[in-house]
């Protein structure tokens, strides 16, 4: 492809700002235009205080996404809106031949993704989506050390504060939504802290150890008198993901409210050792030498931290290996691609399915072809 890419965002919130920022330092990426429902969204001061050196200069700005298809010369185009608020737009991007860059969760409805999944797939163009946690450099070191080993348990824990999440650029208050726009805290709009939060955990699993199989979930809901400004999403959530490499992770999050705290810790077994990510970077706990030893060796004697780089802006990563992927035609250079990443969106709402039927283990392939849980896929109407 020529460069400069010309690309659309749609969506200039928090998520939307990151991404413009980091494609304002990539000399082959051109932003042709900006397109927000709120007018102060697309304000140029606005901007500029989460931008540097940004300038409006020629790029065309619209509050619909009609007017931005309508941007000359366009390549590509950028989706940071909330899953619930998918209307076709994804769909309609695909078939009108530009390549895609969608952030997580794609949308709420399985069928909606999967419609989205087929005009990409037809339309042949490159789409992929935004789990930036690929593109951290330790990560990707964890990826390399694991990929000849014998995964066996995983476990990742999130505590957060329910309000903890940034508040949102979008009037939620005028759309049925939270009154104070933290819409990650509320079900209808983030899908559950699972889905919202939780699927960057799962991805960055399935990056180590390959898609999941089966999904099984028990959620602590909370109680009709602790939500306030609709964070109602739940006190504490424990699923278990199955991998088709025999792998069994354990995500286990917590949101709680007036606590304003979070911590969490991630340990990934292999047959024969453990490995942590630590405050100075991934570190793998094993043993050399004979056996069985004589003495017992020392935690020092199998600790083995990893080789690794600087971990770098994951944003900008993503974006930089989304722009090459165009710029040269390869699609190598993405780390996930649109349709690898269904897999992902299929788990995290197979939890929500499988709380709701109390704990039931649900196979993915079933949840996706099975006439049972097609009322689970559907987008109502409206």
């Amino acid at each position: 492809m020529a460069t400069p890419v010309r690309i659309g965002l749609v969506g200039l919130g928090q998520r939307g700002l990151q991404h413009l920022r980091a494609l304002w330092q990539i000399e082959e990426a051109e932003v042709a235009a900006l397109c927000d429902p709120f007018e102060e969204n697309l304000d140029e001061g606005k901007i500029k205080g989460f931008v540097d050196d940004f300038s409006m200069g020629d790029i065309r700005t619209g509050t619909s996404f009609e007017a931005l298809m309508e941007t000359d010369g366009l390549d590509a185009v950028y989706f940071s809106i909330p899953p619930n608020v998918h209307n076709g737009e994804l769909v309609a991007a695909a078939r009108a031949g530009l390549h895609i860059f969608a952030e997580k969760p794609v949308s709420l409805y399985l069928d909606e993704a999967a419609e989205m999944d087929a005009a990409i797939r037809e339309a042949g163009v490159f789409a992929t989506v935004g789990f930036n946690q690929r593109h951290d450099r330790w990560h990707e070191a964890i990826h390399h050390f694991l990929a000849d080993k014998r995964l066996v348990m995983a476990t990742s824990v999130s505590f957060g504060a329910l309000e903890g999440h940034s508040v949102k650029h979008t009037r939620t208050e005028e759309l049925g939504g939270p009154k104070n726009r933290v819409w990650a805290a509320n079900a209808a709009w983030s899908g559950t802290t699972v889905v919202e939060a939780g699927i960057h955990r799962l991805d960055l699993m399935r990056y180590y150890a390959g898609d999941v199989a089966w999904v099984r979930a028990d959620y602590v809901h909370r109680d009709a008198d602790d939500i306030v400004d609709g964070g109602d999403n739940p006190y504490a959530y424990s699923v278990t993901f199955g991998f088709e490499c025999g792998l069994i992770l354990n995500l286990l999050l917590g949101r709680l409210r007036r606590t304003f705290y979070g911590d969490g810790y991630d340990d990934i077994a292999w047959d024969r050792g453990h490995l942590k990510v630590e405050g100075d970077g991934p570190v793998a706990y094993y043993y050399e030498g004979p056996y069985p030893p004589d003495p017992r060796p020392t935690t020092d004697d199998l600790r083995h931290p990893l080789d690794v780089e600087a971990r770098g802006d994951s944003t900008f990563n993503i974006n930089r290996d989304f722009v090459d992927a165009l710029v040269h035609g390869d699609p190598a250079h993405l780390r996930n691609t649109f349709s690898s990443s269904m897999n992902s969106h299929a788990a995290v709402i197979g939890a929500n399915i499988s709380d709701q039927l109390g704990g039931r283990k649900i196979a993915l392939d079933e949840l996706m072809s099975s006439d049972e849980f097609a009322p689970y896929r559907r987008k109502p109407a409206g």
